[in-house]
């Protein structure tokens, strides 16, 4: 067995290449309904001729304290509704392949980049953004922001039991949304978390038909009532006890999801020189993933890195843009995503 260039090939066969090794990821996270996608933010940031972020306007709800209607108590003169903000930002991302026309003339075989391939890698990379995001707001720190992250998080690590049981979930939805709490219908979960809940019979894995008749289990199951969906991606940390398992809960669309493109999304370059002759494939995105009701506040990029996406400091609950006592957040019952954090 001979090389070239990295490229393995059989000299005397030329055997062709029949295989791509497979994903070893399972990319849920940009499945299943959590992307809801939309096609708008594109429009407004060339209205407001061009740019990387958004500022969304939110009616803020009527509120305050009635006076007694007694024929004797004056009305006051009626209070402004207070509005609200949330700022989205839009980043971009940019890889090239390349390859020489020699490995394919001494192989038989094009190593050019497929567009299914392509496409995988982006999926790859954007489920890398999602995650990002959820460290960064669960990265939250201070006053209401705080707050949100501790009511919205269900840490049982600690406890008698610390792996997942026939309660856990509802109770973690409880404490999120209180009586809101039937907007979570869908949980994200490492195989360990999983396989823990299946030896206690509280999950159901859906079923599917293969080709040849016979019926195998999904990634996708239902546990209280919740859409279960496996993925080894969910973060997963080790103390001095052992593993400790990170799941995420959510409302189906909890993300919007745009793509705003790039000029050339991708072209080829050639060089026709270079030991005999090289072809790379670029590719670039430009996209937005926007949580509900969460702002990005980071400033200094037009495109923030994944590392920026994972700060707490770069993020905020929707507010009405006033300091001090004035400044008020939306209801963090409004915004319907928990995490579960266990051992197992």
């Amino acid at each position: 067995m001979e090389k070239f260039r990295d490229k393995i090939f059989n000299e005397e066969v030329f055997e062709t290449y029949r295989r791509t090794l497979p994903s070893t990821k399972e990319n849920s996270l940009i499945k299943n309904a959590l992307f809801n996608v939309v096609n708008k933010y594109k429009a407004k940031m060339s209205e407001q001729s061009g740019g990387y972020a958004v500022v969304e306007p939110i009616k803020g709800r009527l509120g305050g304290n009635p006076v007694n209607y007694d024929g004797n108590t004056d009305i006051p003169k009626g209070s402004e509704r207070d509005t609200f903000y949330q700022r989205k930002i839009c980043y971009g991302r940019a890889k090239a392949w390349g390859e020489y026309d020699f490995a394919s003339d001494i192989t038989g075989t094009n190593f050019k980049a497929e567009a299914n391939e392509v496409n995988e890698y982006w999926d790859e990379e954007r489920q890398s953004t999602v995650l990002a995001i959820l460290e960064g707001i669960f990265g939250m720190t201070g006053g209401v922001n705080g707050q949100f992250v501790s009511k919205h998080t269900y840490d049982i690590t600690a406890t008698a039991n610390p792996e997942l049981g026939a309660d856990t979930l509802n109770k973690a939805s409880q404490k999120a949304l209180g009586d809101k709490k039937a907007k979570l219908d869908v949980i994200f979960m490492h195989s360990a978390v999983s396989t823990n809940l299946e030896g206690l019979n509280l999950i159901n894995f859906l079923k599917y038909t293969d080709a040849e008749g016979i019926e195998r289990d999904l990634t996708i199951g239902t546990f209280n009532g919740k859409l279960v969906v496996v993925d080894d991606e969910m973060p997963v940390t080790t103390d001095s006890t052992g593993d400790i398992y990170t799941s995420y809960v959510f409302q189906k669309g909890f993300f919007e999801y745009e793509n705003i493109g790039a000029e050339v999304p991708s072209e080829l370059a050639r060089d026709a020189y270079e030991k005999g002759g090289k072809t790379d494939l670029i590719t670039r995105v430009r996209e937005m993933v926007v949580p509900t009701l969460i702002s990005y506040k980071g400033t200094g990029t037009v495109s923030p890195t994944n590392s920026d996406f994972a700060t707490g400091s770069n993020w905020e609950l929707a507010n009405n843009d006033k300091t001090g006592a004035n400044k008020v957040y939306v209801d963090d019952k409004l915004i319907p995503v928990a995490r579960v954090i266990s051992r197992g």
